[in-house]
């Protein structure tokens, strides 16, 4: 048996533990090194998209982009669903009253509401999730343009055709007809007769994702040479202007102003002259001029009255005043959910145009502002994200459908304050209506979409302005 040396070692003749384990974990550390590398820059690639051009050719499987792990703005997805559960809830107190006092029932319009907010958020899970160039497609575009002349040629026509064509599409089984309400025709009701709707749209709500959608494909397509006005400017204009007379038909003037300046924005932020914008400006505000005063006369009563309202208040004057009543009710912190006064019968279209007023009686000064400030802060991320698109064509698609939410919103508050003549501009997530809602709900999704792909700003993608309005905003964030 061999002998076993059992005497203790010489503290000079001790074994270097420290340096065996450096020899063992220097090769871990390097490997871990590299590992780290190695997903940093894969995260860099899915994060820069250099490395992710677009497809030659769509299909169903990649116009998606589930699993791409892409970025996404936040900010925009919790204002929206914020501001869409609030709102509902505004309905539901703003119209309870007035629906039970008329023998029906008080969650009808709450429940459109809620139809609209779950076709909406289906719409909204669908748009952040589709990839945003896709739209940029002459047959998509189109195809949305084509819906819509088909919608509102409908609204303005069925009514002028009477009867045949209502028999034309009833045959006993079916409906489809343009009701007049408030002294304009803008909803399309389908049914199978005149007393029960399944479905009913606005088409003017469709039109402006498809004047915006146009917009950003055109300009993006015609970048280099916006300046020049009849040979671009010109056919995009006449393009608009042809769907702006099918909403003067129905007569809808407040939409198609809203129309009229957000092509102006977008056309002006594409490099179209100043000189240009202006005497474009100028001859839109006459024209709505002359409309108001010589031809929808109904509309030039709103404006004499809006100035003084008091001096019908039983009558022309009786909404904007009874507007003023709610905001003076509310004071500085409101009378509190569902205790509305004015909700009980005295001023009319409660939940729709006018609910504003109802949100500051029951919330208040303050509560109003923070909602004021929750669509502030919506719009801010829509331009940023406008700003920090990859491409034109994402910059003006988010800058398009970022105006529309804010000029309604500014519209709609003037409107109820009784800065401006009153309007049919409803506030965004706010006002009755499932087709509103579906709509700025699938907007809002656009606009996540577009989030997803950022990239650093290059001089030859964005126009000058555009690169002028980010470094301005660089400076201001140091």
């Amino acid at each position: 048996m061999p002998r076993i040396d059992r005497r203790a070692p010489s503290r000079g003749a001790a074994p270097d533990r420290g340096a065996a384990s450096n020899r063992r974990a220097a090769p871990d550390r390097g490997a871990a090194q590299k590992r780290r590398a190695e997903a940093e820059r894969r995260a860099e690639q899915r994060r820069s998209h250099l490395y992710d051009p677009e497809p030659r050719r769509w299909t169903v499987r990649n116009i998606w982009v589930f699993g791409q792990h892409l970025p996404m703005d936040y900010g925009v997805i919790v204002c929206t669903i914020a501001l869409a559960i609030f709102g509902s809830l505004m309905v539901l107190s703003a119209s309870s009253y007035t629906l039970s006092a008329s023998n029906q029932s008080a969650y009808s319009e709450f429940k459109t509401q809620i139809t609209g907010m779950i076709l909406g958020g289906a719409g909204f899970f669908a748009a952040m999730h589709l990839d945003y160039r896709f739209l940029r497609q002459r047959w998509v575009v189109l195809g949305l343009l084509g819906l819509c002349a088909v919608l509102l040629s409908l609204v303005v026509l069925l009514p002028l055709l009477g009867e045949h064509v209502s028999k034309a599409f009833n045959n006993g089984t079916f409906l489809v007809r343009s009701p007049s309400l408030n002294g304009a025709r803008r909803w399309l009701y389908f049914g199978p007769d005149d007393k029960t709707t399944w479905l009913s749209i606005q088409p003017s709500e469709f039109l402006k994702v498809g004047v915006v959608l146009y917009l950003s494909y055109y300009i993006d397509k015609r970048q280099n040479t916006m300046r020049y006005f009849w040979r671009n400017n010109f056919a995009a204009l006449f393009t608009v202007g042809l769907f702006v007379l099918l909403l003067l038909a129905q007569p809808n003037l407040s939409t198609s102003c809203l129309i009229v300046f957000v092509t102006l924005f977008l056309m002006m932020a594409g490099g179209m002259r100043k000189r240009t914008l202006f005497v474009l400006l100028a001859i839109a505000i006459v024209g709505f001029f002359v409309l108001a005063r010589f031809v929808i006369t109904e509309r030039w009563s709103r404006i004499v009255f809006f100035l003084d309202p008091w001096q019908d208040a039983g009558n022309q004057g009786y909404q904007l005043v009874q507007s003023y009543y709610a905001l003076g009710n509310g004071g500085w912190f409101g009378t509190g959910l569902g205790l509305s006064k004015q909700k009980h019968g005295f001023l009319p279209l409660a939940s729709s145009d006018f609910i504003f007023s109802i949100v500051a009686e029951e919330i208040g000064y303050l509560g109003s502002l923070a909602v004021l400030a929750g669509f502030l802060i919506l719009v801010y991320f829509g331009y940023r994200i406008a700003v920090n698109a990859s491409d034109r064509f994402g910059c003006y698609l988010a800058l398009g459908l970022t105006s529309v939410i804010a000029l309604q919103v500014i519209i709609n508050v003037l409107v109820v304050t009784g800065f401006a003549p009153t309007t049919g501009i409803p506030l965004p997530f706010f006002t009755s209506g499932g087709t509103s809602m579906a709509i700025f709900l699938t907007t809002m999704g656009l606009l996540v979409s577009v989030s997803r792909r950022p990239a650093p700003l290059k001089e030859k993608v964005l126009p000058e302005r555009v690169q002028d309005l980010r470094r301005r905003w660089a400076e201001s964030a140091r």
